[in-house]
């Protein structure tokens, strides 16, 4: 054999030989170096979480993504405030993680917050010390203000549950911590609580068993909610309450009239709503208080047709009305593009005289193609007024400001219609806030998923897929490599 060529064919097999030895030593830094940029991302994602409180909401319903309220809450306090969860040791469930992901938002963002946890079993005198009497379950979260003059306890109950409509067959995952914390804080940071009312005597909705979720929204809220007997010497009426009429069947008396009269005239709030089904007539008194600020109530109800974008599933009595993209109510749902479900609405009467110095607002109204069903008669197409708005304002007090919302129908009240579609929470409490117009509210709607939110199920399972992320799949791929490179250098 030429000795020469031999030489030559050697070479070569050195020189790829060392290409392939830089090449494999490349790879493998590379490799290295791209899981040590995946360590340092995660170190460095979580210095951020720890200091700030930014974090990525992987969730579908955006359980963990805080609202501008709660932000307006955060800053607004620098006294302390002590948040305590109820958990036995040990209990590492989903729901325990997400909840506590939220808290250390909270105490990230404003560290006058300080957060611990209670052991019911060992501790009971403690759960007792902030609770009192109420019984606390697991799962629980107490907020209290520096010395605890001011407790709010929130069960599990209340911001964790199911709840499956009647009108859709649906089944929706409720989760609303940040609405029960956020309200909580501002409750033990403030002095006052606005008050909401149902009028009761006038066979009149039985809120205490159909509208059970909206009272749980307002006061979780930070509302006062009770039941007002006027004719029976019940509760005085002040400037700011609201009083919620739904679906008297019989009148007021003369003496209650007064009353009312008075009362809303010095900056009382009224929301009334009137099922299309009630016989007007027989609510005069009804009537003369509304009619002092040129409102009042249709007969029928309103119909779209088939083929509308204005009603749900082609079911032309289920209105899904359109809103007023400017007013305080509507416009946070208008701009996200929130929809409402507002089945069996009853028309409104037109503002023909509008009293000098008083707003008035359509909110919500049907679609131009929409009629008006009153027993056998049908009207003629037309756009028909769902929800109104009426505000006549006190130039030197904002508290004695009469606020008043008429709605056509009680449905989007109560609990099958309330809860059967995602966005009619945020209207009710955007409703509320509009008539109370005062800073000791939020308006936090829950966050409603069919599916329920997206967690890992326990600490174990997180460290797990922490390790199989941040650590197992990087090593595999520099094992890889550094076998290809093997396996290349030997051939």
């Amino acid at each position: 054999m030429d000795m020469n060529k031999l030489r030559n064919s050697q070479g070569k097999r050195g020189f790829a030989g060392k290409r392939k030895l830089r090449f494999g030593i490349f790879a493998a830094v590379l490799t290295l170096a791209v899981v040590a940029v995946v360590i340092m991302l995660n170190v460095a994602v979580g210095a951020v979480e720890t200091n700030w409180g930014l974090t990525v909401d992987l969730t579908r319903i955006g359980a963990t993504d805080f609202s501008q309220a709660t932000f307006d809450v955060l800053d607004s306090f620098e006294e302390p405030v002590h948040i305590y969860t109820v958990y036995q040791p040990g209990t590492n469930s989903s729901l325990r993680l997400q909840v506590e992901n939220i808290l250390e938002k909270y105490r990230a963002y404003n560290h006058n917050i300080a957060l611990d946890t209670i052991d019911p079993v060992s501790e009971p005198s403690r759960v007792q010390q902030y609770a009192g009497e109420e019984t606390v379950s697991e799962g629980a979260i107490i907020v209290t203000n520096a010395d605890a003059s001011r407790v709010r306890v929130v069960q599990r109950s209340d911001y964790y549950y199911n709840y499956t409509s009647s009108i859709t067959r649906q089944t929706h995952t409720m989760f609303n911590v940040e609405g029960a914390l956020t309200s909580a804080i501002l409750y033990v940071t403030s002095d006052a609580t606005p008050r909401v009312f149902y009028l009761t005597g006038h066979n009149e909705l039985d809120a205490a068993t159909y509208c059970t979720m909206l009272t749980e929204w307002l006061t979780e809220n930070n509302y006062e909610v009770a039941v007002l007997d006027l004719a029976n010497g019940g509760e005085t009426l002040r400037a700011g309450d609201v009083l919620v009429v739904i679906d008297p069947r019989r009148d007021m008396s003369e003496a209650e009239y007064q009353v009312l009269s008075r009362w809303l005239a010095e900056g009382g709030r009224l929301l009334m709503s009137l099922n299309y089904d009630v016989d007007q007539s027989v609510l005069n008194n009804f009537h003369r208080l509304l009619e002092e600020y040129h409102m009042g109530f249709g007969d029928g109800y309103i119909q779209e047709s088939e083929n509308s974008a204005s009603n749900w599933r082609e079911a032309v009595y289920s209105l899904v009305p359109n809103m007023d993209a400017e007013h305080e109510i509507t416009a946070p749902l208008a701009a996200n593009g929130m929809t409402l479900l507002f089945p069996y609405a009853r028309p409104l009467l037109p503002v023909d005289f509008p009293e000098s110095g008083n707003v008035y607002d359509t909110i919500l109204f049907s679609s131009n193609q929409a009629v008006v069903v009153n027993g056998d008669e049908t009207s003629a197409p037309g756009s028909f007024p769902i929800a109104m708005t009426m505000l006549r304002q006190d130039s030197e007090d904002p508290s004695r400001d009469v606020r008043i919302l008429l709605m056509g129908g009680y449905n989007v009240l109560a609990n099958t219609v309330a809860m059967s579609y995602s966005y009619n929470p945020n209207f009710l409490l955007n409703a509320f806030q509009w008539l109370v117009n005062v800073e000791t509210t939020v308006s936090i709607a829950p966050r409603i998923e069919d599916e329920g939110i997206l967690a890992i199920p326990d600490a174990a399972t997180a460290w797990s897929l922490a390790a199989v992320v941040v650590i197992a799949i990087p090593l595999a791929v520099a094992i890889a490599g550094i076998v290809v490179w093997v396996k290349r250098r030997r051939k």
